[in-house]
């Protein structure tokens, strides 16, 4: 005991005794030994090491003074996350942990300094000086912007989402998040937020709208039928909404009942949900000792997948990358570039004794990586949604099944719910068919449940053309958008944070989520930055929110329990059984392997234009997802819009990297940045997709089109 006073009297000596105004205090580990230690007299009054503080970009802040070296800050963002932009200088005492020089930390997981550092060395700058730990409402989550499905807790206060901190799942994401997931929850306090019911373009009230709904539907069944409504869920809708909504579809008497508008993506996950036996968790991952990327680009589309692997590295795994694009991982990777339509074509070529129709360069990777899969004890084949669509998922999963029943397979697909759309899915109609009926006129209402065609779908003259043709447009989304803005009635709806649900990750694993919040505008908002109004209302402004669920029940005129909502989900798909024993904050339960493949669709031949380039739209970590995109907090760190070029073809066009180029497609122009990457596939052109940006028309998942780079002058 005595030892221990004494350390904790040797820690306080230079540490600073400012906890009324640091931000760590309720959560300090160094606050709760000091007090336990019985060290509650100070007896030193020398003078005390201070430091200079350094600027670490919009996410950060940094209070060097109050550092006791215990080194987990380098540990976890050196050791664990494999980025070299920040470390430990300095001797004795008098270390710094920081960077060289003042700037952004570049690590993708930057904010897990935050929870790791057990002072207020490293603390969340969005939630600086907001509120104290113990203020916060609290409740086990899961992080919605990509299908990892990773735990997470987020903290509430005033009507306010302030911050999200890492959950634990050792399934899934361990114990830490990326910044995506833990910066990200702007959208739930966006100003643009809908947050008022709509109808013809005027405010009304939610009964109102509803009566409306109602009475819209029945006319439209009662004139055309009920096929002349389509229901269009979403991947970002919770399990139980998107349930909800199959069976408004059912009641109706309607067929047309989709899941996912881009139909690609749809056709990807259904594969992947009918097909899959082997999957393999992220904790599979971490443990495996050979891990091929097919089309998978982990840091831009899942995050902590990047993490995982690093982890098995550490532990003497090899990694091999065959991919169109400039794949970065925290760790080391042999890579072989080629063009995205030749993936599966080297996934069917694992499987053969003597590969035919390669390059000596792509036959020397492809006999190494069948060697290695042949030596490994737990190898994971990984593929990305996106690149790979139906015929690569397919490839991937046949080449696993040749491997033998010990490799694993991982595929992440676009959405948190994208797995559980698609088991809703089964083999239903696909929305290019929908667009198909509306165009012919059988089909004269679409109600969307958290989906924005208008944005999601991969042709926006094709979609445009077609909804332009209803008679009857529903919307209910709690995300601004073109749907939104045009719809006939539109219905807020509550964010994650502010309903429960359940979410099926990639790997098909059923997780929970809690409400933290009720809706309603921020104290913030409605007190113009100061305390709490000095007003008093019955009603909380911007309250007209409501859970998805709670929408369809009314518009089915039942008033489910969630428990009895889980019974006849079970009751519908077996696949789903234990879904009424998990609860938020647990490891989630994995659903039963298997399916039905969606009906089979005409492949329509890559267009063959000679002399000019293909582009390939591809995701971006903080401007790909809808909520990532209306996060005003990721603003400082978002990139501008630019196209990625192989050296070959910007030495043939006389294009220099930062040069602006007008890029010309089927699907328009936009004037962007170019940049020059030697590791990029010649004759192919990246494009990251941002959301809130010119490059909006130019979806990922859809393939590749033709286009034109045009040099533009300075």
């Amino acid at each position: 005991v005595e030892l221990r006073q004494s350390v904790i009297e040797w820690l306080m000596i230079n540490h600073p005794h400012d906890c009324p105004v640091c931000d760590e205090g309720g959560e300090c580990q160094l606050q709760d030994m000091t007090i336990a230690g019985g060290h509650g007299i100070r007896k030193y009054r020398g003078k005390k090491r201070t430091y200079t503080n350094q600027d670490l970009g919009p996410f950060i802040e940094q209070e060097m003074n109050r550092c006791i070296q215990c080194y987990r800050c380098v540990r976890t963002y050196c050791d664990y996350f494999g980025d070299r932009d920040f470390g430990v200088m300095g001797s004795r005492n008098r270390v710094f942990f920081g960077r060289f020089q003042p700037g952004r930390l570049e690590s993708p997981f930057s904010g897990n300094l935050v929870d790791v550092c057990p002072t207020g060395v490293f603390t969340d700058k969005t939630f600086r000086y907001r509120s104290r730990y113990w203020d916060l409402e609290e409740a086990d989550s899961i992080c919605p912007h990509c299908s990892l499905g990773c735990a997470i807790v987020p903290g509430a206060r005033y009507r306010e989402l302030q911050r999200v901190r890492s959950g634990v799942n050792e399934e899934v994401n361990g114990h830490f998040i990326c910044d995506r997931g833990r910066f990200g929850y702007g959208y739930v306090n966006h100003p643009l937020r809908p947050r008022q019911p709509r109808a013809g373009g005027c405010e009304t009230g939610r009964d109102d709208a509803m009566q409306r709904i109602r009475a819209a539907i029945e006319r439209l069944i009662g004139d055309f039928g009920g096929d002349a409504i389509a229901w269009l869920g979403s991947t970002r809708a919770s399990l139980e909404a998107n349930f909800l909504m199959k069976a408004m579809a059912e009641r109706s008497g309607s067929r047309q009942a989709v899941f996912e508008c881009h139909p690609q993506r749809d056709r990807t996950s259904r594969t992947w949900v009918a097909r899959a036996k082997h999957r393999s968790s992220q904790k599979d991952i971490r443990n495996s000792d050979f891990i091929l990327l097919v089309g998978s680009d982990p840091l831009n589309e899942a995050p902590m997948l990047a993490a995982a692997i690093r982890q098995a590295v550490r532990k003497g795994a090899y990694v091999a990358v065959i991919d169109p694009r400039p794949v970065e991982l925290p760790c080391a990777a042999s890579h072989l570039v080629v063009l995205p339509e030749r993936l599966p074509r080297f996934l069917r070529g694992l499987k053969e004794k003597k590969p035919a129709g390669f390059e000596k360069q792509e036959l020397v990777f492809l006999e190494g990586v069948q060697q290695r899969l042949r030596q490994a004890g737990r190898p994971v084949l990984v593929g990305g949604g996106d690149l790979l669509r139906a015929e690569g998922v397919e490839a991937l999963l046949a080449a696993a099944e040749d491997v033998g029943p010990g490799c694993g397979t991982f595929v992440h697909l676009p959405g948190p719910n994208s797995y559980g759309a698609a088991m809703l899915a089964g083999d239903g109609p696909c929305f290019e068919s929908v667009l198909d009926d509306i165009l012919a006129g059988k089909v004269r209402g679409l109600v969307c449940l958290e989906s924005d065609p208008f944005r999601e779908y991969p042709d926006p003259g094709r979609v445009e053309a077609a909804l332009s043709r209803l008679e009857f447009l529903v919307v209910m989304d709690h995300v601004d958008g073109e749907a939104a803005r045009r719809a006939d009635i539109f219905l807020p709806t509550t964010a994650p944070p502010e309903s429960g649900g359940t979410y099926v990750n990639c790997e098909g694993r059923m997780q929970r989520f809690s409400s933290v919040m009720e809706p309603g505008e921020p104290i913030r908002v409605t007190g113009k930055g100061g305390h709490p109004p000095r007003t008093f209302s019955s009603q909380t402004p911007g309250a007209e929110p409501v859970a998805a669920v709670s929408l369809l029940s009314a518009m089915l005129a039942e008033r489910p329990v969630r428990e009895d909502l889980h019974g006849a989900l079970v009751s519908a798909d077996n696949r789903l059984d234990g879904l009424g024993t998990i609860y938020p904050g647990s490891g989630g339960r994995l659903c039963a392997p298997g399916g039905e493949l969606p009906p089979a669709t005409e492949q329509q031949p890559a267009e063959d234009e000679a002399g000019r380039l293909r582009l390939l739209p591809v995701g971006s970590l903080f401007g790909s997802g809808a909520l990532a995109a209306n996060s005003p907090a990721f603003d400082a760190v978002r990139e501008e819009p630019h196209v990625i070029v192989s050296a070959a073809d910007a030495a043939e066009l006389k294009i220099d990297d930062g040069d602006t180029v007008l890029l010309q497609g089927a699907l328009g122009q936009v004037h962007v940045r170019a940049k020059v990457d030697g590791r990029c596939a010649a004759g192919l052109v990246l494009l990251p997709y941002f959301v809130r940006a010119g490059t909006g028309a130019f979806l990922p998942g859809a393939g590749t089109f033709g286009c034109r780079l045009l040099k533009e002058d300075r």
